[in-house]
């Protein structure tokens, strides 16, 4: 019978409802809408159990007998299998080890009524996810698969990172430039209003490579209240376009010749965390297209599925393309690039933070020399000058190496700017002379007068324009809005 919060078999008391409400005030409510399978012989039980997990949000299918439990889970792989250890024909333990050698990664929770040490110790073995006695409550039952998802998501991303990554993520970022500061400005505020649950607004990164787009994605995410939770970072660019549906969005068993197991996607592995999209823009179009649909209806559909999971994750995108350009020319869907961009940062090259160059050659000095196990070099005033007039075409990720490499092969206390080993300035195609007035140049009215010029000889066409600066449309629309300026 159903007492209040409590699933409870015939023969259990209505005082097993009382202590199950009172230990559902306890819960977290983090559990997600999942697919569950149940496997139980006693119909009212059931019935019970199947009303209170989806009261509670969850898909719940019911079948009375392992045979059942077995050919249902071949055809659709459920996200959990609550299974009764006394049923007809074949008993749970033999279901679950059925179960587990179609799928290895398939979680399981034994119920069962007439539980033995042995009973238990056999289920763990076969690789049972937990092992709970009826009378079951419903708040205890949530409490137990809450238990077992949590665990289950760690061992994901734990082999996620594992494959993926391998060193630790730089714990601050460093700018006090007023470009800097307006972007952390918008992160701060970011970091504050992105909710554990719902996830937070998307956020399209844009800026040159080497900015360190992917550091301030790693920033948002550990200043979210989302930071328990996974951080998933998948570079676009590093996986074939024909392997990458599958890699976020999974597959069934029997989706594609080599799916032998069914398999959970990255979006799944970032339930309740984050996914990091680097270099979005050249991802194609079959895959933009699932992608769209999985922020916007915050749902995915493993290949091969013909169900939909609910998906908890805040999406962070990045990219150096001009995506704007990309939607023109209709390598880019529009209605995908202006889902991504509900918060648009834009990372400024480091040329255009000037301020910071040597106080970021500091910091990477000191990193390098920590790592290498030498002392901390100093710069002469020679290198420093140098360091701030170079026009850094591979922004902060040059800076880091051209340190690195300084640290590496000079033997001298003080670096001068030889040890640098710069590289010469491009050509450029145009000469022209500035005649100053008595009283100096104001910059800012300089550039405000450029950029103004540019547009209207390129017809406020800004990726024209653009081009006549010599810069990225992103550093244009920078440079526009930091002046009031409109096309």
């Amino acid at each position: 019978m159903f007492y209040g919060s409590s699933l409870v078999s015939e023969e259990s008391g209505s005082g097993s409802g009382a202590t199950a409400s009172a230990a559902g005030g306890q819960r977290s409510g983090r559990v997600r809408r999942l697919q569950i399978l149940l496997v139980e012989d006693e119909i009212v039980l059931a019935r019970n159990v199947q009303r209170g997990l989806e009261a509670e949000g969850h898909s719940v299918e019911w079948v009375d007998t392992g045979e059942g439990a077995v050919a249902h889970a071949r055809n659709v792989r459920p996200d959990l299998v609550l299974l009764d250890n006394r049923l007809p024909g074949m008993t749970g333990l033999e279901v679950l080890r059925a179960l587990r050698e179609q799928d290895p990664t398939i979680i399981v929770i034994m119920i069962t009524a007439f539980a033995t040490l042995d009973d238990a110790l056999t289920a763990m073995r076969l690789g049972a996810a937990d092992f709970v006695r009826k009378p079951v409550g419903l708040a205890e039952l949530e409490l137990a698969i809450e238990r077992v998802l949590e665990k289950d998501r760690l061992q994901q991303e734990l082999r996620f990172y594992r494959h993926q990554r391998g060193g630790p993520d730089l714990a601050s970022v460093i700018g006090r430039s007023a470009a800097m500061q307006d972007v952390l400005r918008k992160i701060e505020r970011l970091r504050l209003l992105a909710g554990a649950s719902g996830g937070g607004p998307t956020v399209l990164i844009t800026g040159e490579t080497g900015t360190g787009k992917g550091l301030l994605a790693r920033t948002l995410h550990t200043g979210s209240a989302r930071r328990e939770g996974p951080l998933i970072d998948l570079n676009c660019t590093a996986i074939p376009e024909t392997l990458l549906e599958a890699e976020l969005f999974g597959y069934e068993k029997g989706a594609f010749t080599d799916a032998r197991t069914a398999k959970p996607g990255l979006i799944e592995a970032a339930e309740g965390g984050t996914l990091f999209l680097d270099e979005i823009g050249h991802v194609g179009g079959a895959v933009q297209a699932k992608l769209l649909k999985a922020i916007e209806d915050k749902t995915v559909r493993r290949i091969g599925s013909v169900r939909d999971r609910h998906s908890d994750v805040w999406v962070i995108a990045a990219t150096n393309r001009d995506l704007a350009e990309a939607v023109r020319r209709g390598e880019f869907r529009e209605d995908l690039y202006h889902r991504l961009r509900v918060v648009e940062i834009h990372v400024p090259p480091l040329r255009e933070r000037e301020d910071d160059v040597l106080e970021l050659a500091d910091h990477y000095l000191a990193i390098h020399a920590a790592r290498y196990g030498v002392p901390v070099p100093s710069l002469s005033d020679e290198a420093r000058d140098a360091l701030r007039a170079y026009r850094w075409p591979g922004n902060v990720r040059e800076l880091a190496n051209v340190l690195e490499r300084a640290v590496l092969l000079s033997e001298q206390s003080v670096l001068q700017s030889k040890d640098l080993a710069l590289l010469p300035a491009r050509d450029t195609p145009t000469e022209f002379q500035v005649v100053f007035p008595p009283g100096g140049l104001v910059w800012t009215e300089v550039e405000k007068s450029l950029v103004e010029q540019a547009l209207k000889q390129s017809g406020g066409n800004q990726v024209r324009a653009a081009k006549l600066l010599g810069m990225s449309r992103d550093a244009l629309r920078y440079r526009m809005e930091k002046y009031g300026v409109v096309s």
